[in-house]
């Protein structure tokens, strides 16, 4: 007799196979999992009966016998919602229990209201999304431009976006919108959308820096999120560096650099002109301590946590990008064995998309599926390599 754990650890890799494959045998399922036939049956009935797999068409056998019945997982079993809010921008990314895309959505974002006005602004604009679709919403991740605690009811460091400091924000949009809501620090989800989707998918150990109007990073060791009981696992933006106590953040990120440039009286009007060759001679001393502390950053990672690469996103990556040869062989000077640097393949969607495939995996394991099997999910067909904002439209 199968104890309890053995039935729950067999239906979990069972409705994973479904889900992931798409469209399966249960001849398939048993080669995949390791499990028996009678076990895969038996477990494939109680998802079907459960309703969350249905049968499809035949499948041509390559033995003697009949055909078999194709089993499918049910995408239809509830919508799934994945926000990135930016200092900038906010963009909503509503999909299938598959990861198939319904809407996209980008809009600005209401820098100048409350903490609660602007959760209920993220309530309201998900409700609209929603509305009208027979289909409920099942989870809803959010990506937050600053530290968020694991449990999500505290946020800190967040610049840009000040009023979601603390914990009056946390609990408001929790409550603003009618789902499970989980909230994540944006560059950990960008760096999760990369893994899923873009220049990470082979990596199971890799850091990624979002440098941008901030500075933010990600770190997965072993297929795991590192996140901390405080959120501060990764802030290397946080260590000083300058001689009178600037930090890495300061000198790398585009507020840190408008700063220093118009100190100079540097006719600049955002953080991509203070690397235009017209004022390259001004502000030497501005790129020579950014490219000190890119190599800092980018020494402290590979020391700290050993990844096979370094991941390089958000809105200045094109200015690094054509500082990376230099700054790629100076790592190679310090550390012996230095883990490959590429750039980001998702641009501004990564972080979307992280936040899509953890709405996927929360509602899945909602449904039963242990954690692991949920984050052992290939990605979606549909977003490979697509797009979030080719979803757009779509209704």
């Amino acid at each position: 007799m199968e104890g309890t754990d053995a039935r729950q650890a067999n239906r979990s890799a069972v409705f994973a196979a479904i889900v992931g494959a798409g469209q399966t045998t249960r001849t398939r399922l048993s080669e995949q999992t390791q499990l028996s036939p009678a076990t895969v049956s038996r477990v494939a009935e109680g998802l079907l009966a459960e309703g969350y797999v249905t049968e499809g068409r035949q499948v041509s056998s390559t033995g003697p016998g009949r055909n078999a019945i194709s089993l499918e997982a049910r995408g239809d079993l509830g919508l799934v919602c994945g926000i990135d809010l930016g200092g900038s921008n906010c963009r909503f990314l509503l999909a299938d229990m598959l990861g198939q895309p319904v809407t996209f959505s980008q809009e600005s974002t209401p820098v100048s209201i409350g903490a609660g006005a602007l959760a209920d602004w993220l309530g309201g604009r998900v409700a609209r999304l929603t509305a009208g679709r027979a289909t409920p919403l099942k989870s809803v991740v959010v990506g937050l431009p600053g530290m968020v605690t694991p449990d999500g009811t505290a946020i800190s460091g967040a610049p840009n976006v000040p009023q979601i400091e603390g914990e009056v924000f946390a609990r408001r949009v929790i409550r603003a919108i009618p789902a499970p809501v989980r909230l994540y620090n944006d560059s950990d989800l960008a760096l999760l959308g990369e893994l899923r989707f873009g220049a990470g998918r082979e990596l199971a150990r890799a850091v990624m820096f979002t440098i941008g109007a901030g500075l933010g990073a990600g770190i997965v060791l072993d297929g795991t999120l590192l996140r901390g009981p405080r959120g501060l696992i990764g802030e290397i933006g946080l260590l000083p560096i300058g001689p009178s106590g600037e930090t890495v953040e300061d000198l790398l990120s585009g507020a840190g650099l408008l700063r220093q440039a118009r100190a100079l009286r540097a006719a600049v009007s955002d953080a991509a002109d203070v690397f235009a060759p017209a004022v390259a001679d001004l502000l030497a001393p501005v790129l020579e301590r950014f490219d000190r502390a890119l190599l800092l950053a980018f020494a402290a990672a590979t020391v700290g946590y050993d990844p096979d690469a370094i991941i390089i996103g958000g809105g200045l990556s094109p200015a690094v990008a054509r500082r990376l040869a230099t700054t790629r062989s100076k790592l190679a000077e310090l550390v012996p064995m230095a883990p490959d640097l590429r750039l980001a393949e998702l641009g501004d969607q990564s972080g979307t998309l992280g936040a899509l495939a953890v709405a996927c995996q929360t509602a899945y394991v909602a449904l039963g599926m242990s954690e692991s099997d949920a984050a052992a999910l290939p990605p979606a067909p549909a977003l490979m390599p697509a797009r979030a904002g080719q979803a757009e439209g779509i209704s």
